[in-house]
């Protein structure tokens, strides 16, 4: 075996013979996060199999191996990611663990994508269900995913990966061989595997290495068989900073003076996945959890939060978050954070606790601050309360980061120009032009842009005679209170996003 192993190498970026793919089973390679890379020419009896793998001092992972394989083993670092990569990007077209005439009676007409799909099919009916539903597991969270589509449609079935909010397609396979994947998916959630008419909701928990993660299940029934949504979270404790969320200095200095405050309400608007709830666990944060009882209610719980008791609202059992609320409230709480306000009863709760000495954290579906004063009335709430309790209001959106390894000056075209009335004053804004670290996109990761606005006495005079949104929007643009858009552009000037991100995510026409 190799004692001094070579630097980092790239998996997915190496033309790998079939003959080192074929020693190495996939599900093999995908467990134990090994991709074979090179195999040399028969010597003194013997070849040598360079294999990719997270840590190639790991001598009885090589040892095993090199028995395995019949091959001495030569180990070449690679990180996780590009080891899953590369075991897509090679295993995909050469699995090693289908027959090896596989693919020989598919004929020329027969375009790529069909040859993939018949042959991930082969792959789910050889493997199993069990390996098929756990190697998409392993691969969504190799490739930082934070949910799973499984969509059945009348010739095929796609399968999904919703990464940094945008939606790729991962594989495909035969619709006979979906009802297996779905039951399961249905075993390890716990739900009726006989039950194909009805939405079901479950979980189930993964670990991989050291990362744990909560899997939320959802299956709905279609017209070609069921869909099946996994959303994956992250297990325990999460270290979260309001540094590490795209807050500007003005926005975080107005942000930690609101909730700094003994009683009030601080409402984060904007729509599913815009992450609100990260944004109020980041408050959590900065508050004295020893020092203060802290309570909330959430549906569901998506992170576990150090020193805070949560609550998982379940509808079923008559747990709401009205029900929940009323109950935190003879807890002796001092700050109270709730998911979702969804229906008047919990805002007219929220209010009050808000006004009787508490300090509220919740969020609000709707499209910026403005909209969020406006909407509160519009759900039935006393005007005066509302002007009364509200401390402050967030909107956020998120937009994609440009890939540090691909950032380059982008060309912008007269038509966005015009239509952000960008200046020809020679600014320069990036994009990122696509490589195998970001998968082609140009983009890695994701970071927020804000809205933060204080209540201050101008908004209260509106709020209390039912001012439409656009009225507020107006009052908040005259006080001079930053919009998405003016967050969204400062980022795109530094680099941070792109001007496409802007006008996909949060570009109003203001």
């Amino acid at each position: 075996m190799r004692e001094d192993p070579v630097a980092v190498v790239r998996p997915q970026d190496i033309p790998v013979p079939k003959e080192a793919l074929a020693l190495i089973q996939r599900n093999f390679a995908e467990r134990y996060r090994v991709c074979p890379v090179a195999l040399s020419e028969l010597r003194n009896g013997m070849r040598t199999l360079t294999i990719a793998t997270l840590d190639p001092s790991n001598l009885m992972q090589l040892d095993q191996l090199q028995q395995m394989t019949g091959c001495r083993i030569n180990p070449v670092l690679a990180s996780e990611a590009d080891i899953m990569r590369g075991i897509d990007v090679h295993y995909s077209g050469n699995f090693a663990d289908k027959p090896a005439d596989l693919l020989q009676s598919i004929g020329p007409q027969e375009t790529a994508a069909t040859q993939r799909e018949q042959v991930i099919g082969q792959m789910v009916e050889q493997r199993g269900a069990s390996s098929t539903v756990e190697g998409i597991v392993q691969r969504a969270i190799a490739e930082r995913a934070t949910d799973i589509h499984i969509e059945p449609h009348q010739k095929t079935v796609y399968v999904r990966f919703r990464i940094d909010g945008i939606m790729y397609d991962h594989m495909t396979y035969d619709p006979t061989l979906h009802p297996q994947v779905i039951s399961r998916i249905k075993i390890l959630s716990k739900l009726d595997i006989a039950q194909n008419r009805l939405p079901q909701d479950g979980r189930f928990d993964v670990a991989l290495g050291t990362k744990e993660y909560d899997v939320r299940v959802s299956t709905i029934p279609g017209i070609s068989g069921e869909k099946s949504v996994m959303r994956m979270l992250p297990k325990g404790p999460v270290a979260m900073d309001l540094n590490q969320l795209g807050l500007n200095s003005a926005n975080r200095l107005v942000l930690e003076e609101l909730v700094s405050k003994p009683f009030g309400m601080v409402l984060a608007t904007g729509p599913t996945g815009s992450g609100k709830t990260t944004t109020l666990y980041a408050c959590l944060a900065k508050i004295d959890c020893i020092g203060k009882n802290v309570l909330t209610v959430e549906d569901p719980v998506e992170y576990q939060f150090p020193r805070v008791t949560q609550i998982q609202v379940h509808p079923k059992i008559g747990l709401t978050f009205a029900a929940g609320l009323r109950s935190i409230l003879r807890q002796d709480p001092d700050i109270i954070m709730v998911g979702e306000i969804r229906d008047l009863e919990t805002l007219e709760m929220a209010v009050q606790s808000a006004l009787t000495g508490h300090l509220v954290l919740s969020t609000l579906h709707c499209n910026d601050a403005a909209a969020g004063a406006a909407r509160m009335v519009d759900m039935g709430a006393e005007p005066f309360l509302v002007a009364s309790a509200v401390n402050g209001l967030i909107a956020q959106r998120l937009v994609r980061k440009i890939c540090d390894n691909c950032r380059t000056e982008a060309t912008i075209s007269e038509v966005t120009r015009t239509k952000l009335g960008l200046p020809n004053d020679g600014t320069v804004y990036y994009h990122g032009t696509g490589c195998s670290s970001c998968r082609g996109t140009g983009y890695m990761g994701r970071v927020s842009v804000y809205e933060i606005v204080p209540i201050v006495e101008e908004i209260q005079q509106a709020i209390l005679v039912k001012a439409p949104a656009s009225h507020i929007r107006n009052i908040m643009r005259d006080c001079g209170f930053p919009n998405l858009r003016d967050d969204g552009m400062d980022k795109a000037r530094s680099g941070v996003t792109s001007l496409e991100e802007v006008m996909r995510a949060v570009y109003v026409d203001m």
